[in-house]
């Protein structure tokens, strides 16, 4: 076996491991006449509140935006963030933060199957006020915890649960999804790999 032989048989590994948990898809799991819009969504959902939060204008672009720094007593205490916003009425961006101050952007779809919400996460483009000043303060140049689940620009699916209080986001296993479909239990556009 030759190095490029080993480098692929790694790589390969090393996808099938990042994409673990999730299921990638090349198709969307909406058809725009199904999408709804949750009101609830917008906003900011977090897992821990911040030691000490402020609010502040700064100009980026030639327009003043609205920030929010947040200081953290020690880096453990960070939180994860979920920011989302409506970029139309049945479309969302998701600024994502993980524990480790790495922000991505993400373009949300949510629709509803039977009595369920789920949703449709693309990657997307982070606006200039969530990149920090200058760009330095969003994170280290590493990939987010969830822009490693979508290491080709690929749909993922999650079940979505909101309340007043609470988010509930609960990404899929693959088997499920892959025993459904060979039941054919659920009828959603797929492909084979």
């Amino acid at each position: 076996m030759n190095k490029h032989q080993r480098f692929a048989i790694v790589l390969t590994g090393l996808l099938l491991i990042l994409i673990n948990g999730c299921i990638p898809s090349i198709h969307p799991l909406y058809t725009k006449d199904k999408l709804v819009t949750v009101k609830e969504l917008s906003g900011t959902w977090s897992d821990a509140p911040g030691d000490i939060s402020f609010n502040k204008k700064q100009k980026i672009g030639g327009q003043e935006k609205d920030m929010q720094v947040t200081i953290y007593k020690q880096e453990e205490d960070r939180p994860e963030i979920w920011k989302f916003s409506a970029k139309d009425d049945k479309q969302y961006l998701l600024v994502h933060t993980d524990k480790e101050g790495r922000t991505a952007a993400f373009d949300i779809h949510v629709v509803k199957l039977g009595d369920n919400l789920f949703m449709d996460f693309y990657p997307g483009d982070l606006p200039e006020e969530e990149k920090g000043i200058g760009g330095f303060l969003s994170g280290s140049g590493e990939l987010n915890d969830l822009q490693e689940l979508q290491f080709y620009p690929v749909h993922i699916f999650a079940k979505l649960e909101i309340s007043q209080k609470e988010l509930k986001i609960s990404m899929f296993e693959p088997d499920f999804l892959k025993k459904l479909l060979e039941r054919q239990q659920i009828r959603i556009k797929h492909e084979k790999t």
